[in-house]
């Protein structure tokens, strides 16, 4: 199936669209366009996006005509005004999608809302329209369109959690197409009502694909993802307070040195400890050190 994305506002002369908290509306329904479009593409969908030179809703409104040919689907993306919570209340005001009073179906507008809802925004509904230009004109070229408004950009609270987590929006709503039109998506994993995500995490160097919960701008890793990179995780039932016990195997301490090398094959020979008991050792932090220790404290038994 063909998806065309549309870009709200813009166009010459210039529409900015609504405009609040920071932000502007027709730069961020552009921002939103090209972020989903990648992502429908990893969903097989074919994607075309709009002129982002142009205001679509002029264009129909002056007669001109949307590049329909072979599109199955049009998703265009707005940001809605007149919450007037600039300052915020603590609640967000949240996301509604519109369709044409006469489509059939709103399997795929439900889906969408429902995995925008679970990053924390009010599910506002669908809702159906006749007057709008632009579903209108698509509407009447017997394509189905949805027009999305992602939060409001005049309320505090949408916008802050818009800011900090705007590409697990953009996969919401590309998974959202994707479930309604039957393609099996993963249902968002959740953790104490927040949604976490895969991310790739640089640990030590090296990159790890890590679980994710993002609040206020921050990312908060599971601590049982750093076992990847040879981290030990720790817990004391006493206290309740887990730990990490940083990776140290014998190959690095092999790099380290001839002096930690002697001392292994000392306290390996003197004790005969296998193998797998001295790399248990080596894990703790300071585990070189304590080998040193061992192999000097036999030297003066001798």
């Amino acid at each position: 199936m063909k998806i065309l994305l549309i870009a709200g506002h813009g166009g010459t002369p210039y529409d900015s669209g609504a405009v609040g908290c920071g932000y502007t509306e027709a730069v961020e329904t552009r921002r939103m366009a090209n972020a989903v479009a990648p992502l429908l593409r990893e969903h097989g969908f074919e994607v075309a996006l709009y002129d982002q030179g142009k205001d679509a809703y002029k264009v129909v409104t002056q007669g001109g005509s949307l590049p329909l040919t072979g599109v199955g689907y049009v998703l265009e993306f707005h940001l809605n005004a007149a919450a007037n919570d600039l300052s915020g209340n603590g609640v967000t005001t949240g996301t509604e999608i519109f369709v044409h009073t006469n489509e059939q179906g709103v399997k795929v507008e439900q889906a969408i809302l429902r995995r925008i809802a679970a990053l924390g925004f009010k599910n506002r509904g669908v809702k159906r329209s006749s007057g709008l230009a632009v579903l209108k004109h698509v509407f009447n070229r017997g394509v189905s369109h949805a027009l999305v408004e992602t939060c409001f950009i005049d309320d505090r609270d949408d916008m802050n959690l818009y800011g900090a987590k705007f590409d697990a929006i953009a996969r919401a709503i590309a998974d959202g197409v994707a479930e309604g039109f039957g393609v099996t998506v993963q249902e968002p994993e959740m953790e104490d009502d927040e949604m976490v995500e895969k991310k790739t995490v640089a640990i030590d160097g090296k990159d790890y694909t890590c679980s994710c919960i993002e609040k206020a701008g921050e990312n908060y890793m599971r601590l049982r993802d750093l076992t990847q990179a040879g981290y030990g995780i720790t817990y004391d039932a006493r206290t309740q307070v887990p730990g990490i016990v940083a990776p140290m195997t014998r190959a690095q301490v092999l790099e380290a040195g001839d002096e930690v090398q002697a001392a292994i094959e000392k306290v390996q020979s003197a004790c005969g400890l296998e193998e797998q008991t001295i790399e248990y050792l080596l894990k703790y932090r300071y585990g070189d050190d304590l080998v040193k220790k061992l192999a000097a404290a036999i030297d003066k038994l001798k």
